[in-house]
């Protein structure tokens, strides 16, 4: 389901992509020091985009940069910036792939999701002590969600509406005059994240027979959806106070949100030729 917000790497200049990624490497930095070294594999870049955001709205300063070596990157230097924003960013990390691998281990019966929920239960724990307010949310939501998937509700906007509530929750950083619109854009985001989901999975899950909210809808309209879908979220987000970093969040927003879309099309395009 994650994965989808990231920048458009062909449209960044220099300067641009190595900000990205040292934000990227200090969320990456942070897990490993909150969270122990296990948790940098559950990292991803819509987290980065979260760090990004929030940081934006609230003008939190850099509390460090510097230049490492990692264990993913041994042989050079790169370089990492971190704020508190990174340090909530890492904890809502853990929070989301903790439930994750719950969800597909309910789903699915994996006992490989299981094992991996087992891994992060101690670190778990300490973000929803820390959060109690925002694991119990997340955690009901999840399971509303799966309530409507395994009742197999055809109409999309439902189990769309329940995801993007998850991710508005997730952006509502803490309870002041920006939680509002926070939690606004972050449910549009989220909403048009689970479609494209859901539009990108189609033919898969239609093979092997799972569930998918798009199956009653005619696929000659799935673009139109999903423009109207990032439009209302693209709204939200020119209610938000953002100056700092505004052009990297817009070629995410405007431009990286659609990439796979476009792989997916391309790759579909070019079998149908052959």
């Amino acid at each position: 389901m994650f994965g989808y917000v990231t920048a458009n790497r062909e449209k960044l200049n220099e300067e641009q992509e190595r900000y990205y990624r040292a934000c990227y490497c200090g969320l990456c930095r942070t897990l490993g020091k909150e969270h122990g070294a296990k948790s940098r594999i559950t990292l991803n870049y819509d987290m980065t985009f979260l760090v990004l955001v929030l940081s934006s709205v609230y003008n939190v300063k850099v509390v460090e940069k510097g230049e490492e070596r990692c264990i993913a990157h041994p042989l050079s230097k790169h370089d990492y910036w971190y704020n508190d924003i990174t340090k909530y960013a890492g904890d809502m990390n853990i929070l989301l792939t903790y439930f994750n691998f719950l969800d597909d281990w309910k789903d699915d019966k994996s006992l490989v999701s299981l094992a991996e929920a087992k891994v992060y239960e101690k670190e778990f724990n300490q973000v929803s002590k820390k959060y109690p307010d925002k694991a119990g949310y997340v955690k009901e939501k999840l399971k509303e969600l799966s309530i409507i998937e395994k009742k197999g509700i055809m109409n999309p906007d439902i189990p769309g509406n329940c995801f993007g509530d998850i991710l508005g929750e997730i952006f509502a950083y803490k309870d002041d005059e920006n939680k509002d619109k926070l939690r606004e854009f972050g449910k549009t985001l989220g909403k048009f994240i689970y479609i494209m989901d859901a539009v990108l999975d189609f033919k898969d899950d239609l093979k092997k027979e799972r569930y998918n909210p798009m199956i009653g809808t005619p696929s000659n309209t799935y673009k139109d959806i999903l423009n109207i879908l990032m439009g209302d979220c693209t709204e939200k987000y020119e209610s938000l106070n953002i100056e700092k970093d505004k052009e990297l969040i817009e070629n995410i927003l405007y431009s990286g949100v659609w990439i796979k879309y476009q792989i997916k099309k391309a790759k579909e395009k070019e079998s149908d030729n052959e």
